[in-house]
C-alpha cells in the first residue's frame, strides 16, 4: 500500500475527504432533478467509497506502525499552501521575542488517533446514512436532507484529519455550520429553527475560545501545525515576566485616575500553557456540550432522528475530546487545566444524568445521556488517562448511534398509531414493544447493556476505565523541579481529588444504569399503552373506517402494514386509532444490528482491569507517550504496585453502580408497574419539578446572559436612534455649517486680511516653540530597573531630582536627558524633572514609577 501511497504524499486522503464533498455538491445542486433513486446512491456511494479508502489509509498505517513500533507514525498529504502569517513569537533558544513566519498549509495527515476516527466517522456514519434512506424516504427534502448529511461528514473529516489547527479550525466551523442547518431542517416548526440558532450560538462562544488559543499558540511557540507547536512547546513554560499572561490588569498596566483603586497590590498572571489550556477548554466545553455551554445539544434532538444519531454519536460532539487528545502534550504542561477539564467532566456526568431519570421524551432521554457520556469523556482524559477517555469515545460511538436509531424505529412504529410528534416520542405511551419490534428490542437491549456498564459488554471496559484511572492518577507539570523551575512554585491538585471525582464517577453510573433501564422497561415491556392515545369521537371512527378501506399500499407501507388490505380493511376495533406497532424495514434494522454486534463486543480492545492484552492503548501509546511520560502518575506517594492492588476494590464501584440503578429500575418499573416512582415524585414534587424542568437552566440563562444581551441591544439602539443620529450626527453637521458660514466670512479675496491671519498663525507657532516641554517616557530595563528618559529639544538642559525630595540633584542644568532607577516589587518612586530651554524657560513635572508586585499565581 505504500508504494503506491507514500507516507509523505498520502494522496488517498483526497479520496477520503472529496466523496462525501461531491455527494453534497451533487445533491445539494441537481438533487431534485435526479430523484430520490438517486439521491440515495449517490449518497450511500460517497460515504460508502470514503470508508472503503479509509480502510484502505488504516490498512497502509497499520503496515507503516508494524515496521517501526516505537515512532509515532504518520501519513500525510499537502494539498497547497494556504497562506504565511507573521507576528512576534518566542524563541527560547534566543530567551527573546522575534519575528517569525508562520506558514498556514491545507495539509491533512493519519495517526493512530485520528485514523480510528476515521473509519468511526465514515463507517458509523454509512450506517446512519443507509438509515437514513427509508426513515426520510417520504420527506419533501430528501436531497437537502442528503446534501446537508454529506456535508456533515466531510466537515468531520476535515476536522480530525487537518494537520494543523487553521484546517482544524475550519472542519471545526463545518459542523457547527451542518449541525445548524440539520437540527433546524424542518424549520417550519419554529422550536426547530429556534434549536438550531441555540447551537449554533453555543458553539460560537466556544468558537471564541479556540481562536484566542490559535494566536497564544502562535506568540508563545510561533507554530500552528502539530509538529511545530510540540517542538515550541517550551515557550509555554517560563516563568519569566514576558512569557507570563496577566489576567489583571489585562496586559500588565496600571489604572490611572479614579480607576487607581482597582490597581491590585500582587499583579495576576498564569502561564501561557495554562492560558493556553484554558482558551482550548472553552472551545472544547462547546463543541463537547459540557458545563457550562451543554444547554444546546438536549435541543438537538428537534432535528431527524438519524441527524440526532450523528451528532450524539459519531462526529461532532466527540470533537472536544478529539482536540484535547490531540493536544495531550500542551495539555499537561498545566496541572490546573487538566483538574478543571476532570471537574467540569464529572460535574457534568452527574448533573445531565440526574436530568435524564425523569425525562419522558425517548429522544430527550438519550440527549442527556450523550452530555453525561460525553462528562465521563472528559473526565477520563482531565486525570490524564487520554487512551481510555478515547476508548469511551469509540465504544460510545456505537452503543450511542445504536440507541438513537433504535430510538428512531420506535418512532417510526408509533407514529402509525399516534400522528402527534411528542406523544410518538414519549414513552409513557409505550410499553410492549418488543413483541412487535423484535430486531428493534433485541438490539436496544444490546446497547443499553454496553451504556449501563452490563459486564464484558463495550461499556462496562471503557467506563470502568475511567473510573479506576480517576481515582489512582493526576497530572504534575512535566518540569517541575528541574531547570528554571527547579525555584519555582507551580499548582498541584489537592490529594482529595481522585477519590472525590471517582465517587461522583460512581453516583453518575448508577444513574446512568437507572434511566437508562428506565426507558428500557417503559419502552418494551409490560402492556402497549398506545391503543387509546388520542382515541377518535364516533364521527373520527367512521372516517377512520373509510379511510381504511381505501388506503394505498405506499400509505399501508408508511403506516408499518405488510399489505393493505390486511390491515385496513378486516375486522378492526376501531376504538383503537390506527395500525399496531410494526418493525421497521430493513435499510433501519440491518445498521442497528451491526451498531448492537460492536456495542457488545468492542470492548474487547481494551479489557483493563490490569490485564497485559490492551491493543487500544498499545496502538495510541505513541500518540500520547509526550503528554504521559513524566506528566500523569498515580496517587501521591504512590506507585503502579500500589495502584494494580485498587484494581478490584476500585471495580466494585462501577459493578456496584450497574446493580443499584438496574435493581433499582427492575423493582420500580417491572415489579411495581412504576407506582414507587409516582409517590416519590408526589411526595417530593420540588424535586420532581426541577429535574423535569431541567434545573431551570435555560430560564436561568433567559433571565440572565440573554435578557442581559438583549437590553444592552435595545439600549444601543436607544443610543444610536437618538444621541448618534440624533444628536451626533444632527450637532456635527450644525457644526460644520456654522463653522462654513464663519469660514466663509474670512474668504474676503482682501490680502492683507489673509497676510495678518499668517502672522497671527505664525506668532503662535513661535510662542508654542519658545516654551520648555517637560515630557518623559518610562521603560522597563530588566532586573527591576526602569530607564526614565526626557523628551528632547533645541538647546535643552535637564535637571533630575531622583529621591523626590524637592530638591534637584545637582544644581544646574545639564545634557543627561536619562534617569535609571531601581525599584523593588510593590513599591512606587515619583522623580521631579526640570527642563530649561534655549530662551530660559523652565517646566517641571512630577514622575511616578510603579513596580507591581511579583506575580503569585503559579497556574
Amino acid at each position: 500500500m505504500l508504494s503506491l501511497f507514500p507516507e509523505n504524499d498520502f494522496s488517498l486522503i483526497a479520496v477520503i475527504l472529496g466523496m462525501p464533498l461531491l455527494g453534497a455538491f451533487v445533491n445539494g445542486v441537481w438533487g431534485k432533478r435526479l430523484g430520490k433513486p438517486a439521491v440515495k446512491l449517490m449518497a450511500l456511494s460517497a460515504v460508502g467509497v470514503s470508508f472503503v479508502a479509509a480502510l484502505w489509509a488504516f490498512g497502509a498505517l497499520w503496515e507503516a506502525v508494524s515496521h517501526n513500533r516505537e515512532e509515532h507514525v504518520t501519513l500525510s498529504w499537502k494539498a497547497w499552501e494556504w497562506m504565511h502569517t507573521t507576528g512576534d513569537s518566542w524563541i527560547p533558544r534566543d530567551r527573546g521575542f522575534d519575528n517569525v513566519s508562520v506558514p498556514i498549509e491545507v495539509k491533512f495527515s493519519i495517526d493512530a488517533l485520528n485514523g480510528v476516527m476515521m473509519l468511526i466517522v465514515t463507517g458509523v456514519g454509512f450506517l446512519i446514512h443507509l438509515y437514513s434512506t427509508s426513515y426520510m424516504a417520504d420527506d419533501e427534502g430528501f436531497a437537502r436532507f442528503f446534501s446537508y448529511l454529506n456535508l456533515f461528514i466531510f466537515s468531520m473529516l476535515v476536522l480530525i484529519l487537518g494537520d494543523n489547527l487553521p484546517v482544524l479550525f475550519v472542519g471545526w466551523e463545518g459542523v457547527g455550520l451542518c449541525s445548524y442547518l440539520l437540527i433546524g431542517f424542518w424549520y417550519e416548526n419554529g422550536a426547530n429553527a429556534a434549536a438550531g440558532k441555540k447551537a449554533f450560538i453555543a458553539n460560537r462562544i466556544g468558537d471564541f475560545g479556540l481562536i484566542c488559543a490559535m494566536f497564544l499558540l502562535v506568540h508563545y511557540t510561533g507554530a500552528l501545525d502539530w509538529n511545530g507547536i510540540a517542538n515550541g512547546a517550551d515557550g509555554l513554560l517560563h516563568p519569566i515576566e514576558p512569557l507570563r499572561v496577566h489576567v489583571w490588569p489585562f496586559g500588565g498596566g496600571q489604572f490611572t485616575g479614579f480607576l487607581s483603586f482597582l490597581q491590585p497590590r500582587h499583579l495576576i498572571t498564569v502561564s501561557a500553557a495554562t492560558a493556553v489550556g484554558l482558551a482550548l477548554l472553552l472551545g472544547c466545553t462547546g463543541k463537547s456540550a459540557q458545563i457550562p455551554l451543554y444547554v444546546w445539544l438536549p435541543d438537538a434532538m428537534a432535528g431527524p432522528t438519524p441527524v440526532s444519531a450523528l451528532i450524539h454519536a459519531a462526529t461532532m460532539v466527540t470533537a472536544g475530546v478529539y482536540l484535547v487528545c490531540r493536544l495531550s502534550f500542551i495539555f499537561v504542561l498545566s496541572p490546573f487545566v487538566m483538574m478543571t477539564i476532570a471537574i467540569i467532566g464529572a460535574l457534568t456526568a452527574l448533573f445531565a444524568a440526574s436530568i435524564a431519570l425523569v425525562q419522558n421524551d425517548i429522544k430527550k432521554v438519550l440527549a442527556y445521556s450523550t452530555v453525561s457520556q460525553l462528562g465521563f469523556m472528559f473526565l477520563g482524559v482531565g486525570v490524564g488517562a487520554f487512551a481510555a477517555g478515547f476508548f469511551h469515545v469509540f465504544t460510545h460511538a456505537f452503543f450511542k448511534a445504536c440507541l438513537f436509531l433504535g430510538a428512531g424505529s420506535v418512532i417510526h412504529a408509533m407514529h402509525a398509531r399516534i400522528h402527534d410528534d411528542v406523544k410518538a416520542q414519549d414513552i409513557r405511551n409505550m410499553g410492549g414493544l418488543r413483541k412487535w419490534m423484535p430486531l428493534t428490542h433485541m438490539t436496544f437491549a444490546a446497547a443499553t447493556a454496553a451504556i449501563i456498564g452490563f459486564p464484558l459488554t463495550s461499556g462496562f471496559f471503557s467506563k470502568d476505565e475511567i473510573l479506576y484511572r480517576a481515582f489512582v492518577d493526576y497530572t504534575v507539570n512535566p518540569d517541575d523541579g528541574k531547570g528554571y523551575m527547579a525555584h519555582y512554585r507551580s499548582f498541584h491538585p489537592p490529594t482529595w481529588i481522585g477519590p472525590t471525582l471517582y465517587f461522583i464517577a460512581v453516583i453518575a453510573a448508577a444513574m446512568t444504569a437507572f434511566y437508562m433501564c428506565r426507558l428500557y422497561f417503559l419502552t418494551f415491556w409490560g402492556d402497549f399503552r398506545g391503543w387509546t392515545v388520542g382515541r377518535p369521537s364516533l364521527l373520527a371512527r367512521e372516517e377512520l373506517a373509510a379511510s381504511h378501506s381505501s388506503r394505498s399500499a405506499h400509505d399501508a407501507h408508511a403506516a408499518g402494514a405488510d399489505d393493505a388490505h390486511d390491515h385496513g380493511h378486516h375486522e378492526e376495533d376501531l376504538s383503537q386509532p390506527g395500525y399496531a406497532p410494526h418493525e421497521s424495514p430493513w435499510q433501519m434494522t440491518v445498521p442497528l444490528i451491526v451498531l448492537a454486534a460492536f456495542s457488545l463486543f468492542s470492548g474487547i480492545l481494551e479489557p483493563g482491569f490490569g490485564l497485559t492484552f490492551e491493543p487500544m492503548e498499545h496502538w495510541l501509546e505513541p500518540v500520547f507517550r509526550a503528554a504521559t511520560e513524566g506528566a500523569v502518575l498515580y496517587d501521591y506517594g504512590h506507585d503502579k504496585v500500589w495502584a494494580d492492588h485498587l484494581i478490584p476494590p476500585l471495580a466494585l464501584g462501577g459493578i456496584g453502580a450497574f446493580l443499584v440503578g438496574t435493581g433499582l429500575a427492575w423493582w420500580m418499573y417491572v415489579m411495581n408497574k412504576g407506582a414507587p416512582a409516582r409517590q416519590l415524585a408526589a411526595a417530593l414534587p420540588w424535586l420532581h419539578e426541577t429535574l423535569l424542568n431541567k434545573w431551570y437552566v435555560d430560564e436561568i440563562y433567559q433571565e440572565g446572559p440573554i435578557a442581559m444581551v438583549d437590553s444592552l441591544a435595545e439600549t444601543s439602539a436607544v443610543v444610536d436612534r437618538n444621541i448618534v443620529d440624533g444628536i451626533l450626527a444632527k450637532l456635527t453637521a450644525l457644526l460644520v455649517s456654522a463653522f462654513g458660514t464663519i469660514l466663509r466670512a474670512t474668504q474676503t479675496g482682501v490680502v492683507h486680511a489673509y497676510g495678518a491671519l499668517m502672522a497671527i498663525g505664525l506668532a503662535a507657532v513661535v510662542w508654542f516653540v519658545g516654551q520648555a516641554h517637560a515630557n518623559a517616557t518610562v521603560t522597563d530595563a530588566g532586573n527591576d530597573d526602569y530607564l526614565v528618559t526626557a523628551a528632547p529639544g533645541v538647546g535643552y538642559g535637564y535637571r533630575w531630582d531622583a529621591d523626590g525630595d524637592g530638591k534637584p540633584d545637582k544644581p544646574n542644568f545639564g545634557d543627561d536627558s536619562k534617569l535609571k532607577l531601581h525599584v523593588e516589587p510593590g513599591k512606587t518612586m515619583t522623580v521631579n524633572l526640570e527642563v530649561r530651554n534655549a530662551f530660559g524657560f523652565v517646566k517641571s513635572t512630577a514622575i511616578k514609577v510603579a513596580r507591581p508586585s511579583a506575580p503569585m499565581s503559579s497556574l
